[in-house]
């Protein structure tokens, strides 16, 4: 059995990356997929969630934790920070040059918190324009728990305001956790595939693999909510998606722009 990597609680190895649903997340998956250093699996849900907690935890128990249990402030992040980094560490455990991208979209709206928690951490902001991503949602069935579908898969505003709030979450870690973060916009991606995935494994301390502008053939299996991008996920690049929401034009704010 190969030794284990020890496992690193402040998340060097590990690299975020969120952006609003239907966005091109699955899509960064698909190319970083090949790469021989990278792994990137399904979403997770957890990194926004312990971060939270954590968060939750020092603002409204910190005091207590001190005084009647000795805990520091430090002390519970590096508790919290093991926790995540613990059930993260699976796919790193056997080569230490290996890196973790995490891909669950509402990341985005725990990017300084996990930075704070994980101060080795890196972020990826995956931004698409707001009237493709709008677009796509209102394809979706996606519904509550009593089975009615969420405003922002139902109604043309409310899904551009979804948008534009998650994005602008994006934007304030952008200016917060520079260098620590990085943009990839959807249309770069799929448009100028080697230029933007060059620019992204330099970010990541990695050389580019030209097995990433394939990732038709390296198929990986699509799990939850992204199984909604089957078929087009298994097909090469394609710019078609680009200016499917143009019918939505005049109700969104002009597209993020590096």
């Amino acid at each position: 059995m190969p030794e284990r990597a020890p496992v690193d609680p402040d998340g060097h190895r590990i690299v975020f990356a969120g952006g609003c649903p239907r966005s091109g997340l699955t899509v960064l998956r698909r190319v970083l997929a090949p790469h021989s250093l990278v792994h990137c699996g399904p979403d997770t849900g957890l990194p926004p969630s312990i971060a939270m907690q954590w968060q939750n935890f020092a603002g409204q128990l910190g005091t207590m934790h001190r005084q009647d249990f000795g805990i520091e402030a430090e002390d519970m992040r590096r508790a919290m920070a093991e926790l995540l980094t613990g059930l993260l560490d699976t796919p790193l455990a056997a080569d230490p040059a290996m890196l973790l991208v995490e891909k669950t979209s509402l990341n985005i709206a725990a990017f300084t918190q996990l930075a704070q928690l994980l101060p080795g951490a890196r972020f990826i902001h995956v931004v698409r324009d707001g009237r493709d991503t709008a677009a796509s949602l209102l394809a979706r069935d996606w519904c509550d728990a009593n089975g009615q579908p969420f405003a922002h898969v139902a109604h043309p505003e409310a899904a551009l305001k979804y948008w534009a709030d998650l994005t602008g979450l994006g934007l304030q870690a952008e200016r917060a956790l520079n260098p620590r973060i990085h943009r990839v916009r959807y249309e770069d991606l799929v448009a100028r595939p080697r230029a933007t995935l060059t620019a992204l494994t330099a970010f990541l301390g990695l050389k580019f693999e030209p097995a990433m502008l394939y990732p038709a053939a390296h198929p990986v299996e699509l799990k939850g909510l992204e199984r909604d991008s089957l078929p087009l996920i298994g097909q090469p690049l394609t710019r078609r998606r680009i200016g499917a929401g143009a019918h939505l034009d005049g109700q969104v704010s002009a597209p993020v722009r590096q």
